[in-house]
This record gives C-alpha cells, sequence and structure tokens, in this order.
C-alpha cells in the first residue's frame, strides 16, 4: 500500500516519543474545549456571535474548530454570548484563578 508524503512524514515525526507525547497532551486539552457545545447551549447562532463579535459567521466557524484558541479570543467569544470565563488551577486541593481582574473592559 502506498502512503502519500503526508503520511510518511506524520509517521515520522510520531515515532520521536517527545512529539507524540506533545501531541497526545494537546489532544487531551483540545478534546475538552468544545465552543460549539457551549454556544448551542445558549441558544446562539454562529450569526448572532458573529454581530455581537462585529465579525463574519464564518470566523465564528472557524473559532469553533481551531485547536488552539486564544485566551482573549475565548474571553470575546463567551462574552458575546453574555457570558464570563474562569480560569482556575489547583495545586494540591488549592484553587487558583489565573485571570486578572478586568479593567475598564481589557484582561492584564
Amino acid at each position: 500500500m502506498r502512503t502519500n508524503r503526508l503520511a510518511r512524514t506524520r509517521a515520522h515525526l510520531m515515532a520521536d516519543a517527545a512529539f507524540a507525547a506533545d501531541v497526545a497532551r494537546e489532544n487531551a486539552v483540545m478534546a475538552e474545549l468544545d465552543l460549539a457545545r457551549a454556544r448551542r447551549a445558549t441558544g446562539m447562532t454562529q450569526e448572532n456571535v458573529a454581530a455581537s463579535m462585529r465579525t463574519t459567521q464564518e470566523n465564528i466557524s472557524r473559532i469553533e474548530r481551531q485547536r488552539d484558541v486564544r485566551v482573549s479570543t475565548l474571553i470575546e467569544f463567551v462574552r458575546a454570548q453574555g457570558g464570563e470565563v474562569e480560569i482556575t488551577a489547583v495545586f494540591d486541593g488549592t484553587r487558583i484563578s489565573l485571570l486578572r481582574p478586568v479593567d475598564a473592559g481589557r484582561v492584564r
């Protein structure tokens, strides 16, 4: 069976244990981020969110499919739906907020 160049390159990269571990960690994190499901839970359409964010429906679709969303984009996306983002780390049972207080509409 013939494989194409991309498949061979991917196989070569995945043979590196460190690279494969990085990919596995990224997949685990990204599998937990489902922006489309969150949007549907608010009852909003991509068009509604796009209007709130002053962008296009196509851009909202891209954001929802992205594997790595910037925190600033995530905050804007959630706020456009009337929500707020909380990011918390847990160290030995102690919860620490990773977002600083909002000042004049911007995260510092």
